[in-house]
């Protein structure tokens, strides 16, 4: 395969998939591409004449999976030359890096295919090396296919994890719409699904490689009946994955307690107004039309929830200010009038002596208290927290680029909010607790409130879940992408958390997608995307369950990097074995 051709081939692979994941045309994306997506990659690289070819493949197709996938980022204010430009730039380092650790089952596949031609034959990586005839069955298809997974999962959990980390257009993104596939998520995380994806492309892939030099082999039946099994340990898998989901998704599941929850979007963009008054005005004529409208159904509301930064004063002054603001009706005074706890997006004051404030989540009680605040902690790099601002020539680099050089700073500790809900009479404890101390009767739902693209990294929400958090609810702000599938892929991977975790999910977002998800990734409440709008629903509160993932995280993602780790290992050391032997 000649370089034009293999980059045609990664090219496609890398439209096949940001075509996978929820992009304009395919609203949740596309399972079946995203089960073949990586073939072509997969081929480009096998054939590869080197380790600087392959090198340049894989940087090339991660960032063009990253750019056309996301190229939403471009629309984020003036930060385009990072979100966009410096998110590709590294995309395509660390892919450069894992394309060099793909192609070592690639380099020297003559110690098994090539048939006997004297003392050294040549590859196709332009390499002499040692023909015996005691092959070792690492380089067998079996190991290229099971290492090529491998090295994916890797790759996609270091693109997904840190202070850079950027959980997008991974191949987990591509199968919401199989909800039974996505079930294995409370078992393995996304990355089972993603070893699976990646599994199935290799399977394909690998066989492509076999029907065309099936007669140069010299131990034919033993390869192909390597194969064969290889063929049918992926087969196992899926059929296995499948019928766990099956059984996880049609799982009855009783709730135990709901929270009769308002959910408002109120569609402004904060960023092109200069003060609230606005959007909080829009935001109460909104949740009081819905509060009035649950009343007159005899429901009583527990909770309102508006999205990220609706609100410019930080608190704990805001609440001072917001006795006075807005002037038709100060949101206090709103507050206290509608009776109902208020959980909105706000900046917090976490430092008075550095004057720092953080992206938080404020808790307003019924009375219209302002009673906490969580702040957020994974802060978007570049766009909330500037690394390194503290030196002179970094600020005067950013107020250059950007025109600011200030940031918010990161919380340092998970809050859960306690709130009164109600129970659900159908369902039945299996123990029962009788007590001679007085204790409360009204129950209560504890909820963590990850922010912005916090609900995309499973340490955060498993930090809340760990600490007994019972709902996620999830307050962001999308509406500078100005694209459906912004929005679209940011639910996607939220929902994942949802089955990790078997958590509901609430999201109130600015602009969308404002959902309410089950612990098994339905959505049984959402909004149309850029339209001011609201929603009232029961959300339903599970028995609190620990999963296997939540127990053991990124577990399958740590076998696989110490897979890869132990190939390499084992690899250096044949090459330097042959090395001593051949003359």
């Amino acid at each position: 395969m000649n370089l034009f051709l293999q980059v045609f081939c990664s090219l496609f692979s890398a439209l096949l998939c940001a075509l996978a994941v929820p992009n304009e045309f395919l609203t949740f994306g596309s399972p079946f591409l995203g089960l073949i997506a990586l073939i072509p990659h997969y081929l480009a690289v096998s054939k590869s004449t080197s380790f600087k070819n392959a090198v340049f493949l894989n940087a090339l197709q991660v960032m063009a999976v990253h750019l056309i996938s996301s190229f939403w980022l471009a629309n984020f204010r003036d930060f385009a030359i990072f979100t966009l430009g410096a998110s590709a730039a590294g995309t395509a380092c660390i892919g450069a890096f894992f394309g060099w650790i793909l192609f070592f089952p690639y380099a020297k596949p003559s110690r098994v295919y090539a048939k006997p031609r004297g003392l050294y034959v040549k590859t196709h990586a332009a390499e002499s090396v040692l023909l015996r005839r005691d092959i070792k069955k690492i380089f067998y298809p079996s190991f290229r296919i099971l290492y090529f997974s491998a090295v994916w999962v890797a790759w996609e959990w270091v693109k997904s994890n840190g202070f850079l980390g950027y959980p997008w257009g991974t191949l987990s993104m591509c199968f919401y719409n199989a909800k039974c596939f996505i079930q294995i998520a409370d078992i393995s995380g996304a990355y089972g699904i993603t070893f699976l994806a990646v599994l199935f492309s290799s399977v394909c892939a690998e066989g492509i490689n076999l029907i065309g030099s099936i007669k140069n082999f010299q131990n034919p039946k033993e390869i192909l009946s390597d194969y064969k099994m290889t063929a049918s340990l992926c087969v196992s898998f899926f059929v296995l994955s499948f019928a766990y989901g099956v059984f996880q998704y049609s799982k009855k599941r009783t709730p135990v307690k709901f929270l009769n929850t308002v959910i408002v979007q109120q569609n402004i963009d904060p960023w092109g107004d200069t003060d609230d008054s606005l959007s909080v005005t829009l935001s109460k004529n909104l949740s009081e039309q819905y509060i009035e409208q649950m009343r007159e159904n005899r429901i009583s509301p527990d909770l309102v929830v508006w999205s990220e930064a609706v609100l410019r004063c930080p608190f704990p002054q805001g609440q001072n200010y917001y006795k006075k603001a807005p002037a038709d009706e100060p949101l206090i005074n709103f507050i206290d009038r509608m009776n109902v706890p208020f959980l909105v997006g706000a900046p917090y004051l976490l430092d008075k002596k550095t004057n720092s404030y953080g992206n938080a989540a404020v808790l307003i009680d019924a009375d219209g208290i302002f009673r906490g605040a969580y702040s957020k902690i994974h802060l978007v790099p570049f766009a909330e927290i500037i690394p390194w601002v503290e030196f002179k020539w970094v600020a005067f680099l950013m107020d250059s680029l950007v025109g600011f050089s200030s940031s918010w700073k990161a919380g340092n500790q998970y809050v859960l909010f306690d709130i009164p809900a109600h129970v659900n009479p159908e369902y039945e404890a299996p123990v029962s607790v009788i007590s001679l101390t007085e204790e409360s009767k009204v129950p209560v739902v504890r909820i963590g409130t990850p922010i912005c693209f916090e609900d995309a990294f499973p340490k955060i929400c498993g930090n809340f879940s760990k600490a007994g958090c019972e709902l996620f609810i999830n307050l962001t702000d999308d509406s500078w992408s100005r694209t459906a599938s912004a929005e679209y892929q940011h639910f996607v991977i939220a929902a994942l958390r949802s089955v990790e975790f078997r958590t509901p999910m609430v999201r109130s977002t600015n602009s969308g997608y404002s959902t309410v998800i089950d612990p098994a990734g339905r959505v049984l409440q959402d909004l149309p995307l850029f339209t001011p709008a609201a929603a009232s629903c029961a959300v339903p509160v599970y028995e609190k369950t620990v999963t296997i993932y939540e127990r053991f995280g990124n577990w399958l993602a740590y076998c696989c990097m110490i897979f890869v780790f132990l190939s390499l290992c084992f690899a250096a050391k044949d090459g330097t074995e042959n090395n001593g032997t051949a003359h």
